[in-house]
């Protein structure tokens, strides 16, 4: 049972009141309304932003560790199973993003980060959105692109061309910069 409460001490303040909830709670007392504030979720929102942030980081990277074993793979059998194995965490991988993406979102209107010159927070969105574009062309595609060439039985100067694509390395060189970047934004938020 969830109603909106009014806040009337930041109203009487002149100041606009916090988002609060209230909850039907059931106890010895017997039942009572007791507020949810947005400012009461943020451990957990936190937590579960730091939570989807490590599985952001963990999930491709073990689609990076294929890509450094498949380099030096040349049995097509062995190198198929490796790139399903890959191609089974892309799923996981955009979920975790997902998550990581509304956590924040949450995680910063429940700390008040949203508004009120917090620049550090709006280029942390913006590299967080430039590494998952950027990592399509520069990880995905080579993967994709190998996945096929092996469904079509490509000549074995093609897949050498397809193993040594430089893209895979620079595209996790760049993810790996921006997310060091983001954590120290978010650790000393410099402006």
């Amino acid at each position: 049972d969830l109603r909106r409460l009014p806040d009337l001490g930041c109203l009487a303040a002149g100041t606009p009141p916090p988002t609060r909830v209230a909850r039907r709670v059931d106890d010895a007392r017997g039942p009572e309304l007791r507020a949810v504030t947005w400012s009461g979720l943020y451990p957990w929102l936190l937590t579960l932003h730091v939570l989807s942030a490590l599985a952001f980081i963990a999930i491709p990277g073990v689609s990076m560790g294929v890509w450094w074993r498949v380099r030096r793979e040349r049995d097509r059998v062995r190198l198929t199973a490796w790139l399903e194995l890959s191609g089974g965490f892309i799923v996981p991988a955009l979920l975790a993003v997902l998550l990581l993406m509304i956590s924040g979102i949450f995680a910063g209107v429940a700390g008040s980060w949203w508004f009120g010159g917090r620049g550090w927070l709006w280029l942390s969105v913006g590299l967080l959105v430039a590494i998952v574009l950027l990592m399509h062309p520069m990880l995905a595609m080579p993967f994709v692109r190998l996945r096929q060439g092996l469904a079509g039985g490509i000549e074995d100067a093609e897949l050498e061309r397809l193993l040594a694509d430089p893209r895979p390395p620079i595209g996790a060189a760049l993810g790996i910069a921006g997310i060091v970047v983001i954590t120290w934004l978010m650790e000393t938020t410099p402006f």
